[in-house]
């Protein structure tokens, strides 16, 4: 049945404005937060040695040099293409931009060997915006179809604190607090009623950790691991002019529950020289977490049982993200960075979803940092090269076909020490 997953499916998707380009791999996984990080591609986590540490190894807030502020701001722009096996008819999403901001600040307290930071950023988050009259508008007279609009959005502020226990060795660990917030719209067959319009927020915690062991001179390794947590969302949808004989109600209550990956990265870098120096990461993220997706709808929910949509299969699997960075001091003031990443997407085939838009892709980066006694300014542009996807076995017919797909980023970040 076309748009099986419609209404489900529409709380799986980035955010716009706070939100991942709608072409990316790793599920819900956001761009990393800087420009430093960008520009060697997101391997980052090994040498990071300023204020997001935070957010890349709180195990590295020992290494920033002083009181420290940080501000970056992310924006990109992502496209996809769909052409429907079927009928060869052809679609494309709008509405292709996208920001993500972020802000840390690192407090060290060198004589105890201690260091604390604060963070807030946007680590997951999805958008998709397809053609208002495009080829998931209906699959049947009866049958809503794809939201044609439809995001997800987590902030996530994480207090963190490190500690150098010896001077090869240090650890640091965080909380992280998550708000989400979900949205979307969907455009119902006239039997139902016009527009439905649904909104719903939660709260969830988790905690990440980190350990930096600095083994022989100019080498190290970075183990960092953060938590699985569940978001548990709760709001209302609102059907304009709902169609009551078929059991719409115009109100009704909202909720689900997500699941969010456990992750775990190890990374190894070497000093090459006085002024370069490169690393390799490697990332496990636990996406077989998420294998169903449940919508309570309230006084709606016999809108989502006539359309199948009250439990949908999502069954991800477990999926690796690695790379190589490279950052070279090549005059006293300036630093270049290059950097490649291959991502992978849990997403299967079988319960591919065109409000969730994902394939895997090489990602690479190239990025310039100056810096002048307190004050630092980066700046980092990223492209992902994607192979098309051909979708095929799907549970729902209308989603089977060829996915062409276009993401780039650029990204600035200033530094202040203080």
């Amino acid at each position: 049945m076309s748009g099986r997953y419609s209404l489900t499916a529409g709380l799986v998707v980035a955010s716009g404005l706070l939100a991942a380009t709608s072409a990316r791999a790793e599920g819900m996984r956001n761009p990393p937060d800087t420009a430093a990080a960008i520009g060697k591609a997101g391997m980052h986590a090994v040498w990071v040695d300023d204020a997001s540490a935070v957010f890349l190894n709180p195990a590295n807030l020992v290494d920033v040099p002083g009181r420290q502020v940080l501000v970056s701001a992310t924006v990109g722009r992502g496209e996809t293409h769909f052409r429907r096996a079927a009928d060869g008819l052809e679609t494309e999403t709008r509405l292709p931009w996208f920001g993500l901001p972020s802000a840390a600040i690192a407090w060290p307290f060198p004589e105890q060997g201690l260091s604390a930071g604060l963070g807030v950023n946007v680590p997951f988050g999805r958008q998709s915006a397809w053609e208002r009259t495009g080829l998931f508008q209906y699959g049947t007279p009866y049958t809503p179809g794809t939201p044609v609009y439809s995001r997800l959005m987590v902030l996530d502020i994480c207090p963190s604190l490190a500690w150098r226990v010896t001077d090869d060795l240090s650890v640091g660990a965080g909380l992280d607090v998550y708000y989400g917030r979900l949205h979307f719209r969907e455009y119902l067959p006239p039997v139902f009623g016009d527009l439905a319009d649904a909104s719903a927020d939660g709260w969830a915690f988790g905690a990440n950790a980190g350990v930096t062991w600095r083994f022989a001179a100019g080498q190290r390794l970075a183990l960092t691991c953060r938590s699985p947590f569940d978001l548990q969302f709760d709001g209302a949808m609102h059907v304009s002019n709902a169609n009551t004989q078929y059991g719409v109600s115009p109100d009704s209550t909202l909720s689900t529950t997500m699941p969010f990956p456990m992750s775990v990265s190890l990374g190894y870098g070497v000093q090459i020289t006085d002024t370069v120096r490169a690393e390799a990461e490697v990332t496990w993220l636990q996406y077989s977490r998420f294998r169903t997706l449940a919508l309570d709808a309230g006084a709606n929910n016999p809108l989502l049982q006539m359309a199948g949509q009250s439990s949908v299969p999502t069954e991800w699997n477990d999926c690796f993200a690695g790379g190589v960075g490279v950052s070279w001091d090549f005059a006293p003031l300036w630093t270049a960075r290059a950097g490649y990443q291959y991502l992978q997407t849990p997403q299967p085939d079988r319960t591919f979803m065109a409000t969730f838009l994902d394939n895997s892709q090489s990602l690479f980066g190239l990025g310039l940092g100056y810096r002048r006694g307190r004050q630092a300014v980066d700046f980092a542009v990223a492209a992902g090269l994607f192979n098309d996807r051909k979708v095929n076995g799907n549970l729902d017919p209308d989603y089977v076909g060829k996915y062409k797909f276009d993401a780039q980023l650029a990204v600035l970040t200033y530094t202040l020490g203080f």
